[in-house]
């Protein structure tokens, strides 16, 4: 049996499944093909979702396509170009092959540097990647067939140009010209249809994939690179599984009439609860929940919670937003002039005004608030006078040790007003419970957080079992050439751990310090940054100073960018704009590592 990644088991819990011709082949594979061969179903590959690459160390790598199509709708051109036939008519469509081709080149020039530089000084090195294409609704037959209209058109225009040439009507240069055209389409043809294998064909897919012997170029270098980032990363290997909650968590996720108050630690499952709590409202008042953040990159964060409890995304039962845009879509909705309310309040203090006691709107049997830390006291009072129901569930999770936004601890008091007390939950599980980083964890908010805030909660942590490092927690002191001394220890950890990007986050307390190291990723990594780079930096200044050079902008020391972005009236605001449209499209599993 091979080995698969993920397991067969894991697969069959996933949100999207594997399609007919998916599954048939991920069997197939299993059962033909041994150990040595590390088969990679749908992996993640720097925002790339090839359907197959299997591994054979030393060997070979090998990208497959896999396509449910009914070829009879199907047709290819003399250029090798594809086009589909349907009720709407005739369009257009890239190749399988063509599809497999893009997966083999970015391998090397976005996903692996190793292989990319090492392609420039020897081409052998591009034959370490084969692309192929499995049709599983197709028979050889029928993929001859697809062919046969390109090949016979092909052959006659050869004969053409050679009866045009013989009888004199084409010079001998025309002649030549043309005819090694048609052959360079020949030619193409002929290897995307040699990389076609159909569903009768699988036997000899396999002693293809067999067939390829120790390539000298298969070091240890880049085997260890290309499995690092094609390994499932967390969110694939726990998609499809109930969210563990213990006991406490349970009770909190059940869905009741009344207002609640639930807080606690950082990591002690609030977004599970909440997602929990959710799914349980809609069943039983069968009617939307409104989830309301004050983060707006928690939202997706949110949405991919709720999807693994139901197992399918529901945008419809489950509307996940935050403060300010539901305030907004409010606004439009009642038909005011938000512009004129702005001129009126203020942008600042608009939000905690009540623009809705005259209207009538929509309420919520449920409404849930996540990061009630962070809200003021009229948001609160606002979502509940306009837009719970009278017999309505709403229910505050915060942490006021979390409080970043340094809301005044007196406010605490009142946004709970009319909300009971405070539920308490202590336990933290981002790490085990004898994890040494707890206690670094309870010493901080023991030094920092407790005097600040009196109702803080310690984390509870077990006593440390000496040599048991679960976690790893490293030092560096990086001061003169920063810049390249941070990129090599972050890289040097990444490929010691065999972290997938997909489970990296690289945090800075400063945009100027993250931007400069987005720099060193150019030409190594692709990236989802939480700002703007200095390309997208450039852009945004070139609307009002058409001078400026890139090379100039990275230049720049963190003073005179400055003062350079508050010399121009408008671009902070610009630069506020882009920067919360990247929250907004933020995804936790966008398969990169993340730079905040």
């Amino acid at each position: 049996m091979a080995s698969l990644y993920p397991s067969l088991e894991n697969i069959k819990r996933l949100k999207v499944q594997p399609t007919e011709g998916e599954y048939h082949l991920l069997n197939y594979l299993d059962e033909h093909l041994d150990v040595s061969y590390e088969v990679f179903f749908n992996p993640y590959l720097d925002g790339d979702r090839p359907d197959f690459i299997i591994v054979k160390e030393g060997v070979a790598i090998i990208i497959i396509e896999v396509k449910d199509y009914d070829l009879a709708k199907y047709k290819v051109n003399t250029y090798n170009k594809w086009s589909v036939h349907s009720s709407q008519g005739t369009s257009r469509i890239a190749s399988p092959q063509s599809q497999a081709f893009t997966y083999k080149k970015n391998l090397y020039q976005l996903h692996l540097p190793v292989l990319g530089l090492a392609q420039l000084t020897n081409r052998h090195f591009f034959n370490l990647v084969l692309p192929l294409v499995y049709m599983h609704k197709a028979t050889k037959p029928q993929i001859h067939q697809l062919y046969s209209h390109p090949d016979n058109e092909l052959s006659k225009q050869s004969q053409d140009l050679f009866t045009q040439h013989k009888n004199g009507s084409i010079n001998h240069d025309t002649f030549n010209k043309r005819s090694d055209g048609i052959s360079s389409v020949k030619l193409r043809l002929s290897r995307d249809k040699s990389m076609v294998y159909a569903n009768d064909q699988l036997n000899t897919l396999i002693l293809k994939i067999k067939s390829f012997k120790s390539h000298v170029l298969f070091d240890d270098r880049v085997y260890e690179d290309l499995k690092r980032r094609l390994m499932p990363c967390e969110h694939i290997l726990n998609q499809g599984k109930q969210i563990p909650l213990d006991e406490k968590q349970i009770k909190l996720a059940v869905s009741d009439k009344g207002k609640e108050k639930i807080k606690g630690v950082a990591g002690c499952g609030k977004t599970a609860i909440i997602a929990q709590r959710a799914v349980n409202a809609h069943t039983r008042h069968k009617e939307n929940v409104l989830i309301i953040t004050f983060n707006i990159t928690l939202k997706n964060l949110i949405k991919d919670r709720i999807s693994d409890i139901l197992g399918y995304r529901d945008g419809e039962n489950f509307a996940v937003t935050n403060y300010h845009q539901f305030y907004n879509s409010q606004i439009n909705e009642t038909g005011q002039d938000i512009g004129e309310l702005i001129e009126k309040f203020g942008l600042r203090e608009l939000y905690k005004k009540d623009c809705f006691k005259e209207d009538t709107l929509r309420r919520y049997q449920t409404i849930l608030v996540d990061e009630v830390q962070d809200f003021e006291s009229e948001w609160v009072k606002i979502l509940r006078d306009n837009f719970l129901a009278n017999d309505g569930e709403m229910v505050l999770f915060g942490d006021e040790s979390q409080n970043i936004y340094e809301r005044t601890t007196e406010r605490a008091a009142v946004i709970a007003q009319g909300f009971g007390s405070w539920k308490k939950l202590k336990r933290s599980y981002r790490t085990s419970i004898d994890s040494p980083l707890n206690q670094i964890f309870k010493d901080y908010q023991s030094k920092y957080l407790i005097e600040k805030y009196s109702d803080s909660e310690l984390l509870e942590t077990a006593p440390i079992q000496q040599g048991l490092t679960f976690e790893i927690l490293d030092y560096h002191s990086c001061n003169e050439d920063w810049e390249n001394s941070t990129f090599d220890c972050i890289q040097k950890t990444i490929r010691t751990n065999n972290f997938n990007p997909n489970d990296v986050v690289i945090l800075s307390s400063n945009i100027y310090l993250a931007r400069k190291l987005v720099e060193k990723y150019q030409d190594v990594e692709k990236l989802h940054c939480m700002f703007e780079t200095y390309p997208e930096l450039l852009v945004l200044l070139s609307a009002y100073d058409r001078n400026i050079t890139l090379d100039a902008l990275k230049l720049m020391s963190v003073e005179a960018l400055r003062k350079t972005i508050a010399s121009h009236m408008g671009l902070k605001t610009d630069i506020e704009r882009a920067r919360r449209t990247k929250k907004n499209h933020f995804y936790a599993n966008s398969g990169l590592i993340k730079l905040s």
